[in-house]
């Protein structure tokens, strides 16, 4: 196990990107974000390879983090990918998942609900699926990096996302609290199309929590950053 966390920290952050060693401190990181947007590296999922993909391209099969903060979201395209050649933001989508972003396109649902829209039934896609596709972004804090990373869950790993939630509340475990792995397992759908299933692991106490104070700085963070992680627009990049 303790092999497998060194491998991460190599992939987690560019080596270019550390903070330098002399006078890294004296530097206000808050001054160096003023007046940009916050742009959340992700960390994407190459199902046919089954290995994640981080911001600098290079591909791992499983990594550890310490979960922030997760929330479901979901978004409609209205013309599919071969239509429009792909980087366009979706046509009506909703950053909680329940009520459409106001400022969507074209919102889909005429009671501005995303339970009652008619894109979020299922047979309104392919294959008797949903044209709006639901997901759950998870941000997570890897070692090495002072901002969150973005890992976003597509609809097909949402009940192994839940699955893993469920288990730790069960428990009472906080999710913020510990570290967790994550990698993937190869799986098929009903249609007998390959597919990677996310799979996530406790790996036990997170190893900047030692105190109530890590515990309540570890809070704070999260709090600094949870307008970022829950406010940034879908892309398509994302998906």
């Amino acid at each position: 196990m303790a092999e497998k966390k060194t491998e991460t920290t190599d992939v987690a952050v560019h080596e270019e990107a550390s903070v330098p060693i002399v006078g890294g401190e004296l530097f206000d990181m808050g001054d160096q974000m003023e007046g940009v947007e916050a742009q959340l590296p992700q960390i994407k999922i190459a199902h046919q390879a089954q290995m994640f993909i981080f911001p600098d391209g290079k591909k791992v099969e499983t990594f550890c983090g310490v979960i922030l903060d997760m929330n479901r979201t979901n978004a409609y395209w209205a013309e599919s990918f071969e239509e429009s050649g792909g980087g366009t933001p979706p046509t009506c989508l909703s950053l909680d998942g329940l009520i459409p972003e106001p400022r969507s396109e074209d919102i889909q649902s005429p009671a501005n609900s995303c339970l009652d829209c008619p894109q979020n039934k299922f047979g309104s896609g392919k294959k008797d699926g949903k044209a709006c596709k639901n997901m759950k972004r998870i941000h997570i804090l890897v070692d090495g990096s002072m901002m969150p990373y973005r890992l976003t869950a597509p609809p097909s790993n949402l009940k192994a996302v839940d699955l893993y939630v469920s288990l730790l509340t069960s428990q009472g475990i906080p999710y913020q609290l510990i570290e967790t792995e994550f990698s993937l397992r190869s799986t098929q759908n009903k249609d007998g199309i390959e597919y990677s299933e996310l799979h996530m692991r406790n790996c036990g106490q997170a190893p900047m929590i030692h105190s109530a104070e890590d515990a309540q700085k570890m809070k704070d963070l999260i709090v600094q950053w949870k307008g970022v992680m829950r406010g940034e627009m879908i892309t398509e990049n994302e998906v």
